[in-house]
């Protein structure tokens, strides 16, 4: 009964994307034993005001001095919103925040293509900007390296994910492209992050999109690392060379869930999170 109400959930439903979780036992399946199938899921009813750069509940944040990071006032219930992160702009030119999951020393999970650690790695979050001007909030959201909640992590000029010692996959949109999401990866010491699908979604104001992505290492060939939007499916994946390289793309580099974001300039601009999570489902056999 559960499996077949978490079927029906619709693309924009409020809750993680049955596409997305439950074909590898994270919702609907048996979940007696976490340990065997670990999970993370944040809905931020407890997030409190946060400072910037200090370790508070298994966070870390960066914020730019006119920038706050807190807990959202409002709860839509139309919307299904319950807990909500917020992260306000005051309107100053290229500030920044950024929160990342782990306190920026840990890393929960792995994309590895090495024997005896392979995972399934799953990750998604629900995410809302009342506005997509050029200038006003770009943002990233992916799984990333430890320590990726800094200054910069997000170009002044682009918005792009600075190259700079980051290892990261998931999905972006740009400064002077706010309204178009890209699915991205990036990894330390290459000269520029690498574009999987340049618009592979479109970002509407004032409205609310999941975005989920899975890395099975069994899955068919050059289709191992999966996007999706509002749970469906994109077509664009990373090819199984570049996987098993481990060159440009961050193989068997410990990873945690971040959540940038970056203003060019203009009024004032807050970025939303409704909820994220993060799951790892070990396949060896």
């Amino acid at each position: 009964m559960g499996t077949t109400r978490l079927s029906a959930e619709g693309a924009i439903g409020r809750g993680l994307s049955p596409a997305v979780w439950q074909a590898y036992g994270f919702i609907g399946g048996n979940q007696d034993d976490p340990s065997l199938i670990p999970f993370f899921f944040d809905d931020f009813e407890k997030l409190g005001v946060y400072a910037s750069a200090t370790s508070q509940g298994g966070y870390i944040t960066y914020q730019d001095a006119g920038v706050t990071i807190q807990q959202c006032a409002a709860a839509d219930n139309s919307e299904g919103e319950f807990g909500v992160l917020e992260i306000s702009h005051d309107g100053t030119a290229s500030d920044e925040g950024s929160i990342e999951l782990g306190a920026g020393v840990a890393g929960l999970v792995a994309i590895s293509d090495t024997a005896g650690e392979r995972s399934v790695i799953v990750a998604e979050a629900r995410i809302k900007l009342p506005t997509v001007v050029v200038g006003d909030a770009c943002f990233a959201f992916g799984l990333a390296k430890p320590g990726q909640a800094t200054a910069d992590a997000i170009e002044t000029t682009s918005g792009d994910l600075d190259n700079a010692g980051i290892d990261f996959v998931g999905f972006q949109t740009l400064l002077t492209s706010n309204s178009e999401i890209d699915t991205v990866y990036a990894f330390d010491g290459t000269s520029a992050t690498v574009q999987v699908k340049d618009n592979a979604g479109t970002l509407v104001a004032d409205t609310w999109i999941k975005l989920g992505m899975v890395y099975d290492p069994y899955g068919i060939t050059d289709h191992k690392m999966k996007f999706f939007i509002n749970g469906v499916e994109l077509g664009d994946s990373v090819t199984d060379a570049i996987i098993t390289a481990g060159t440009a793309f961050p193989t068997d580099e410990e990873l945690t869930l971040l959540f940038a974001t970056k203003i060019l300039s203009g009024g004032a601009d807050t970025a939303y999170m409704d909820w994220w999570a993060v799951g790892s489902c070990n396949v060896e056999t």
